[in-house]
């Protein structure tokens, strides 16, 4: 028997990594982005991936493409199942804005080993964006 007020949801973040790559069952709707100060649910499409922007992606374009912050929330009716997979580039692999993301813009955030990131990533509350401390204050 499912039991949703026994169950967390996912709070709210935006993924460390490059891409995640997200197969939502197809009855539940779980998933919302925040969008323009509001939380946008996710209608899952039969046989449909959705695609989310991690953090270093955002940083490697420069702030071009965003990471999307997202949560998942619980089903009172019916238990669901989704899942993801995260590419991550490796541990030692440079963090920060790519060299053609420079060419008509300055940097927006500082660069930083995937690594040290993740620490960062792992080790603060799941509550928002994490990007907040790569920034350089100029572009703030």
């Amino acid at each position: 028997m499912s039991q949703p007020d026994l169950v967390l949801g996912i709070s709210p973040h935006s993924d460390s990594g490059t891409i995640t790559i997200l197969l939502q069952d197809d009855h539940i709707t779980a998933l919302r982005i925040h969008h323009h100060g509001h939380w946008i649910p996710v209608k899952p499409l039969p046989g449909a991936f959705v695609v989310n922007v991690g953090d270093t992606l955002e940083v490697w374009s420069n702030g071009r493409y965003k990471s999307v912050q997202h949560r998942a929330v619980t089903n009172e009716s019916r238990a669901r199942i989704s899942i993801a997979m995260l590419v991550s580039p490796h541990d030692e692999a440079e963090m920060g804005p790519a060299e053609p993301m420079l060419r008509n813009s300055p940097a927006m955030y500082r660069s930083i080993k995937c690594i040290d990131y993740m620490r960062h990533f792992m080790g603060r509350k799941l509550d928002g964006k994490a990007l907040d401390f790569l920034k350089l204050q100029a572009n703030s």
